[in-house]
């Protein structure tokens, strides 16, 4: 059972790095595959632009898709390692007391 629980513990902690490294990685594949050297502004319209600033509105776009899912990876992570600390110290306790009373 604990060896499930580090298991899993230790996905969602890999999920989760994986999913900070998906949002740049999807902005430079966006640019790759579709940068013309114009980007198109809020207030201004289409402008020409360099591929830096072009991979970085891609990388804005695509923090939108990605913050939720990191969100979520994160807190089920933070979660599980809380209940991990919590157990391991009610064992510890536990075990004490077995010791003091033997």
């Amino acid at each position: 059972m604990k060896r499930a629980f580090r298991i899993i513990k230790l996905v969602f902690l890999g999920i989760s790095i994986l999913l900070c490294l998906a949002i740049p990685v999807a902005g430079i594949i966006s640019t790759i595959t579709s940068w013309e050297g114009t980007c198109y502004g809020f207030t201004d319209g289409q402008h020409e632009c360099p591929w830096w600033e072009y991979a970085g509105t891609e990388m804005f776009w695509a923090s939108f898709l990605f913050i939720p899912l990191l969100f979520g990876a994160a807190i089920i992570w933070l979660v599980m390692a809380a209940l991990q600390f919590i157990m391991s110290k009610v064992q510890k306790r536990k075990q004490a007391q077995i010791d003091i009373s033997s």
